[in-house]
């Protein structure tokens, strides 16, 4: 059962957590470098398998556990969205 459990807006780097043969089946969300946060496998938290190494700002709910921080996706927003089309410099 969780310790803590809070809504809560989320800035971090999508990394892997675990891999089956060679796709992704399980991602986390690095925030500060330090602090990982376990994706739910749920509907919303699966769409940032494909985001591994993008930087989001995921809002949704967090269960605090003795070894471990789960976060449910309810949004997110890809950050490093590079928007080429605006510039001719490109």
């Amino acid at each position: 059962m969780a310790l803590d459990v809070y809504e809560e807006t989320l800035y971090g780097q999508v990394l892997p957590l675990d891999w089956d043969n060679e796709s992704v089946s399980g991602v986390v969300l690095l925030v500060d470098g330090e602090e990982e946060f376990v994706v739910e496998p749920d509907k919303n938290g699966k769409k940032l398998y494909d985001l591994i190494d993008r930087w989001v700002t995921a809002e949704g709910v967090i269960r605090e556990y003795p070894n471990e921080l789960r976060f449910q996706v309810r949004s997110y927003k890809v950050e490093d969205e590079l928007d080429y089309m605006d510039d001719d410099n490109w």
